[in-house]
Order: structure tokens, then sequence, then C-alpha cells
């Protein structure tokens, strides 16, 4: 579990939060899944996940809720868009820049 330290803080259930903790290591299928239907249901539509800023947001705010028992994921979307920004940038760097560097290191090995 990891922690985002928020430029902003923001009210949850009527505390003021200043930082998040997260937890995209024990986030299953089904975590990814629902952020991507939350997703959906608010109109967004993923075109290439790996580039989807906004899909990002949902995907860390799925793992947010995760790791606390008392926030859900509407409520990580109240952070500022700069510390939305920094959160998308966890994800994307979790989820698909190393599986990038890695099927990328494969293909080389095989050839």
């Amino acid at each position: 579990m990891e922690i985002l330290k928020l430029l902003k803080p923001v009210m949850i259930n009527g505390v003021e939060v200043k930082d998040l903790k997260y937890d995209f290591d024990n986030m299953t299928a089904q975590d990814k899944l629902n952020a991507g239907k939350a997703y959906k249901k608010a109109g967004g539509v993923i075109t290439v996940q790996e580039l989807d800023s906004d899909y990002h947001l949902y995907i860390f705010a799925e793992a947010a809720a995760k790791a606390n028992a008392d926030i859900d994921q509407t409520d990580i979307l109240l952070i500022s868009a700069r510390d939305a920004a920094k959160a998308e940038k966890l994800v994307r760097s979790f989820f698909f820049l190393d599986s990038e560097d890695t099927l990328l290191t494969s293909i080389s090995e095989e050839q």
C-alpha cells in the first residue's frame, strides 16, 4: 500500500484528507472491470486504455477505495485537477509503462 500526498486537501465524509492510501498490488481483475464500468457509466469511452488519463483516474479511485474502507470511488473524483494528474500518472506507470517495457523486452529476446 502506498500514499499519494495531495497538493490540495479534500473533504471526504466531513474529514480533511491530506493524503490518500492506494493499493494497486492487491487490485483484482474485477476491481479493474469495476473501474471501467464506472468510467463508462459516467459517459467515458475507452479507446486506447494505455493513453486514456480519465480512465486512469477511475482505476486510481478503485485502488484508493480498496485501501480505504471509508472512502468510495466517487470521493476520489473530488480531488483537485493537479492531484488527479498525479494519480493518473501513478496508474499509467504501474499498469501500462511497465507492461510495455516487459513486452518489448520479451519480443526482443525472442528475436
